[in-house]
């Protein structure tokens, strides 16, 4: 299969790929008359990039360019315009698609599957052959120049599950799909022909949950920071999930046991993937981590290695770079990595340590540890500037509700990391969160206080 388009074949015509407003449910039959009502004339082998389009024209847009285009990119809406201008240049865009001028989702409308109605479908056009799309991905850009990593149909997809599952699952979407993780929500629904929840680009968070329970969400995926925001939420008890996948973030124990408590008969996956490497592995044990055994034996078929400075490292021939046009061997995840008996446990991002006095602290570790008091619904831990250490930690606490952020409370939280935690580490200012700051991809927003 080189496309979309493709993977259609092998299910049947009646499942529903989309359940979107105001226009209901989109089956395969209805998807594939109106991607093929749009002449392919002057799109094909093009370098074309997605910009801001609603979340059904910009899905419609994806089915219509794969096997078509020459490349797609798929540009974050939340770029500034000289990140955008970057990307594009890269890229060597022939044109971009956004604002209202395609309307690739109002073909959808002028589908009537059944024919109930007496009118004529609007003319069929003819594809031409498909071709392999380069999918270019963005990287945030957060830790230098944005990057555009290069992937294609089948590396996006080389570790989903391909069986017709229909509408057993029903997905709600909450990340970007312009992000490499919202993309393989709407990808591994696609491959199994299971009906997708869309949600607008920063809709609102309790019409989004008020969607998913209306309309039966039965799995989603999100990541920790996420989960944990949306566990505060007072519709997070009425959903009913039978699949939770969580990833992007170290996966602690507690947002596990949380999830696990909440939804006993559900399946819990941890996925460790990255835009540069793809999905590295999955855990379902209902552990932090993931087996030392993985090392030697990995799941997926792909390599990984721990180096000297305990940095976990992914083997992989799947990705290419855009940059200088050859295949990455061995890709450094960023992500500092121990060993604990039999597992392998994150501690947090290399370059995100807080330099205390000479000793690097990573602020996900101290997070790892607030978040096991059963008192705490969020916990960021971040720099403070000192002029005697460079740095000292600082705690941002969101209690539950109905928990007073009290001296008492403050001191719980000291006493608890001091019994589990060197003294460099413990925090030594704890302050009041009124909310929580996820970036577009539903990670916690890291930033320093001056």
């Amino acid at each position: 299969m080189k496309c979309l388009l493709d993977r259609l074949s092998t299910c049947m015509a009646s499942d529903v790929l989309w359940l979107a407003d105001p226009f209901g449910p989109i089956d395969i039959t209805r998807l594939t008359q109106a991607v093929c009502g749009i002449d392919p004339t002057g799109w094909q082998g093009k370098r074309v990039a997605i910009g801001a389009l609603p979340v059904l024209e910009f899905v419609t847009a994806l089915a219509f360019l794969d096997g078509l285009a020459q490349a797609i990119v798929l540009l974050p809406t939340e770029d500034d315009q000289p990140t955008r201008e970057a990307r594009l240049a890269q890229a060597g865009i022939d044109f971009v698609v956004e604002g209202n001028g395609f309307g690739f989702a109002k073909l959808l409308t002028q589908f009537d599957v059944t024919g109930s109605n007496g009118t004529a479908h609007p003319a069929v056009t003819e594809r031409p052959a498909a071709i392999q799309t380069t999918w270019l991905l963005p990287t945030s850009g957060t830790t230098g120049t944005p990057k555009l990593i290069a992937h294609t149909f089948a590396t996006l997809t080389r570790s989903m599950t391909t069986r017709r599952i229909g509408d057993d699952y029903t997905w709600g979407s909450l990340y970007s799909l312009r992000r490499f993780a919202g993309l393989q929500v709407f990808l591994q629904s696609w491959m199994c022909g299971t009906p997708l929840i869309l949600n607008e680009e920063g809709a609102d968070l309790h019409d989004v949950l008020t969607r998913f329970i209306d309309l039966g969400c039965n799995a989603l995926s999100a990541t920790p920071s996420m989960w944990r925001k949306l566990a505060m939420h007072p519709l997070f008890d009425r959903l009913t999930l039978k699949q939770i996948t969580l990833g992007g973030e170290i996966v602690d124990q507690s947002v596990l046991e949380m999830l696990a408590k909440r939804f006993p008969a559900a399946r819990l996956t941890h996925i460790y993937a990255s835009t540069e490497a793809g999905v590295g592995f999955a855990v379902r044990d209902g552990r932090a981590g993931f087996p030392a055994d993985y090392l030697l034996h990995p799941p997926l078929g792909v390599a990984m290695r721990v180096d000297e400075q305990n940095h976990l490292w992914f083997g992989t021939k799947l990705v290419e770079s855009l940059a200088a046009g050859t295949e990455n061997v061995w890709i450094d995840s960023g992500d500092v990595v121990e060993m604990q008996a039999d597992r392998i446990r994150f501690l947090g991002r290399a370059n995100g340590s807080i330099n205390v006095g000479g000793n690097k602290v990573m602020p996900e570790e101290i997070e790892s540890v607030i978040k096991e008091l059963p008192d705490v619904a969020f916990v960021q831990v971040r720099a403070r500037k000192s002029a005697m250490l460079g740095s000292l930690v600082e705690a941002a606490i969101t209690p539950m509700p109905g928990t007073m952020m009290d001296a008492a409370f403050k001191k719980q939280v000291t006493a608890h990391c001091r019994a589990r935690l060197d003294g460099f580490k413990v925090p030594a200012f704890i302050v009041a969160a009124d909310t929580i700051e996820l970036t577009a991809s539903g990670k916690l927003s890291r930033m320093n206080v001056e």
